[in-house]
């Protein structure tokens, strides 16, 4: 049981072989699709649900890298569809 996607992500790099292209993928819009909610969910696109996380870092990548202290600076959510 892991309550961290940086380390899912993380782990789908490291055990599965994955690039962190498609670990971010798996983890966002693939995942969406996967509980059928990719058309309001997943990823950032007009008129989809705008939850996201805002990184103190210059590369995305460090979110997978840094696990003892991710770079997440804060969490955004932001529900209202048009």
């Amino acid at each position: 049981h892991c309550m961290s996607m940086p380390q899912v992500m993380n782990f789908a790099c490291v055990l599965m072989k994955m690039t962190m292209n498609e670990a971010l993928v798996a983890a966002t819009i693939n995942s969406a699709a996967s509980i059928g909610i990719s058309g309001t969910h997943g990823s950032i696109e007009p008129g989809k649900v705008g939850d996201f996380v805002v990184l103190n870092h210059e590369k995305w990548e460090h979110l997978i890298y840094e696990l003892v202290d991710p770079p997440i600076q804060a969490a955004v959510s932001y529900t209202h569809l048009t």
